[in-house]
């Protein structure tokens, strides 16, 4: 038998990322979304999660990476470690893994039926403000911090008794402040 820990939301057998919940759930409540999470793709690769708008026509392919280590601050241009790995914090290195594998824009195009879609990359934080901007310009990829994603949610969420622990975590939360 398949036990789950306490905190863990199951999708199809699979474990839901709580920060990948919160941003499926903000694109449910805030933007007025359809979601798909956890699309598996072959050779290990996974998109985080596709949302559409049928009001707006709006499409999002989103990734989050949301770390909170002290060292992982979203910047233009990763950086290595002394043995030459790359350390997976630079808009560089995630748009090639993240967004432009052949595979994975692929299947994007097949689900949305075409190229036209949003790129969103959450992040904790950015090294600075430029980053965001540049990434944006040079990658074509919106950088969105989940601090502010959930300072919107929390604003929106109302009183309504929420099932879904992460909804019902934020509004806490957000009775807090009040």
């Amino acid at each position: 038998m398949n036990y789950m820990q306490v905190g863990q939301t199951a999708y199809k057998g699979k474990f839901l990322e709580p920060e990948v919940h919160i941003v499926e759930r903000y694109m449910q409540l805030a933007k007025k979304c359809f979601t798909m999470t956890n699309v598996m793709l072959g050779g290990g690769k996974e998109v985080d999660l596709l949302a559409y708008n049928p009001r707006t026509n709006e499409k999002y392919h989103i990734e989050v990476r949301v770390t909170i280590g002290r060292g992982f601050r979203l910047r233009m241009k990763d950086t290595q470690t002394k043995n030459g790995r790359k350390h997976r914090r630079g808009v560089d290195t995630l748009n090639e893994i993240k967004f432009k594998p052949q595979i994975v824009v692929e299947k994007v195009n097949e689900i949305f039926g075409s190229s036209d879609y949003k790129k969103v990359l959450v992040v904790w934080e950015v090294q600075d403000g430029k980053v965001i901007e540049q990434a944006k310009t040079v990658y074509g990829i919106e950088v969105w911090k989940i601090s502010e994603v959930l300072s919107e949610m929390m604003n929106k969420i109302g009183t309504k008794s929420y099932r879904d622990d992460a909804l019902r975590i934020v509004q806490l939360i957000s009775k807090m402040k009040a």
